[in-house]
């Protein structure tokens, strides 16, 4: 009888500690799968093994019960190694911008949430509560379009690419296809080639009329050569905004060479932009992630036809060659954000 007691509190102390998070293994399509099957969402960390904070993170994840348990009771998870090429497809469908990062979809391949939730815990009980600023969204996705729309994007190509896998490519570059019109990325650019290659009844002739896409380092890493082969437009002028109505603004020069500078010394800069449109110019703000500069911009609309300037004092601190993103967001639908860049060294 003491045997049998010692043998129930035990049982009972152990299935009170809950379980670490339990990944699923595979293809990201048999995530999906396992979870319409079992009527579950789906997490997604994109992560690489060899990183240590994205290390520390998915630690972190398995000290947090609330957390742990939501996940597993809830939802199918996969860790996406992008050292892995088997599982490099759901980083080049999201364009993941840093590692780790978190994606909550439905088990029908819908976008819910994308990031972290705002609070010191990782607690996921609410998705609204999980999510980016539309200012730090632009600058690490490099997309000219909302979060919301982002969702969308990644959702269309979530679904054209488990509707690839499937054999379903008509609908599948149907898809794509939409996605283009809300943005055009790597990814749908190669999912639309890899269709129209394996005999969909639809043209790709759109592709060769686009520019090939600046990369930005975080998309070297992801997509490597992925759209090395297709043929794009020899033009790669900038593309101006459509509508007749529409903001447009030209920067003078998009990069700023400040020579040489003596370690301590404040330089002064400026970026001069004409607005070339129809409509005023509002420059809702600039930054960059360094407090080394100190930016200025227009705090009044600039009228179309007349000039506007990024001004900013430059704090040389730090010795060596460096190039400086400068960010500047405007209230403009098509193109919300744009990038300046100062190059130079400090000695």
């Amino acid at each position: 009888m003491r045997y049998i007691l010692i043998c129930l509190i035990f049982t009972i102390i152990f299935s009170c500690r809950q379980q670490p998070i339990q990944y699923a293994s595979g293809r990201i399509e048999d995530v999906f799968e396992q979870a319409r099957k079992e009527n579950k969402k789906v997490f997604v960390l994109i992560t690489d093994t060899s990183c240590g904070i994205c290390n520390a993170f998915a630690k972190k994840l398995d000290s947090i019960n609330e957390t742990k348990k939501i996940l597993n009771q809830d939802y199918i998870c996969y860790k996406a190694n992008i050292t892995d090429t088997a599982m490099t497809d759901i980083a080049q469908i999201v364009k993941c911008p840093s590692f780790p990062f978190p994606y909550f979809f439905d088990k029908d391949a819908n976008l819910l949430a994308f990031g972290f939730p705002n609070n010191k815990n990782f607690l996921i009980d609410d998705l609204s509560k999980i999510g980016i600023s539309e200012y730090t969204f632009r600058e690490m996705f490099r997309l000219p379009i909302t979060t919301l729309d982002y969702k969308k994007l990644v959702s269309l190509n979530m679904k054209a690419y488990l509707m690839m896998k499937e054999g379903h490519h008509d609908s599948a570059y149907q898809l794509v296809k939409a996605s283009s019109e809300i943005a055009v990325y790597p990814y749908n650019i190669y999912l639309a080639n890899q269709l129209s290659a394996v005999g969909t009844k639809e043209s790709n002739a759109w592709i060769r009329q686009l520019q090939k896409p600046q990369f930005t380092p975080s998309d070297e890493v992801i997509y490597d050569n992925l759209i090395d082969n297709i043929a794009f437009s020899e033009n790669q002028n900038e593309l101006p905004e459509t509508g007749s109505d529409s903001v447009s603004y030209t920067f003078v020069e998009t990069k700023h060479e400040c020579g040489i500078i003596n370690q301590g010394a404040n330089y002064t800069f400026a970026f001069k932009f004409l607005n070339t449109g129809k409509k005023d110019v509002v420059i809702t703000k600039a930054e960059h992630s360094c407090p080394c500069i100190e930016l200025k911009w227009p705090d009044q609309p600039v009228k179309p036809g007349e000039t506007g300037y990024i001004r900013g004092i430059l704090h040389a601190e730090q010795l060596g060659r460096f190039s400086r993103e400068i960010y500047v967001h405007t209230i403009s639908s098509k193109v919300p954000m744009r990038i300046v860049v100062l190059n130079g060294q400090v000695i």
